[in-house]
């Protein structure tokens, strides 16, 4: 599969090592503290499930080229920001919506009234 990208899910045939001859669902890529990649993998585990288990990428004849352009991590980081600035706008908007039903909180008309909840 060289040359190719490797998507979840897919088997992976073990070159070498403990895992030759062995097929493997591949899970996903995992990275190291000294910086190295791993491939995580799978199989049926007899009662107990899968066993899961990471090897080097060359176990599989592979290989691993973490290719991410500055381009799609400055757009991630836009998404995820406003996935955020969204998420706390709204819940400050319905965080008002008690406040406005409780009469302590002395803009109480004015908030129903600005949600349109004032009836009239």
């Amino acid at each position: 599969m060289t040359g190719k990208e490797i998507t979840a899910g897919r088997k992976l045939l073990g070159q070498s090592g403990s895992a030759a001859g062995l097929a493997w669902k591949f899970e996903g890529i995992t990275e190291h503290r000294s910086g190295v990649h791993h491939v995580h993998v799978s199989r049926p585990g007899g009662r107990f499930g899968r066993i899961h288990r990471e090897f080097h990428p060359s176990v599989f004849g592979c290989e691993i080229t973490v290719e991410i352009t500055w381009r799609r991590t400055v757009r991630n980081k836009i998404v995820r920001a406003w996935s955020k600035a969204d998420d706390y706008f709204w819940a400050g908007v319905f965080a008002l919506v008690p406040l406005a039903f409780f009469e302590h909180f002395h803009w109480a008309e004015v908030i129903v009234s600005a949600l349109g909840m004032d009836g009239h």
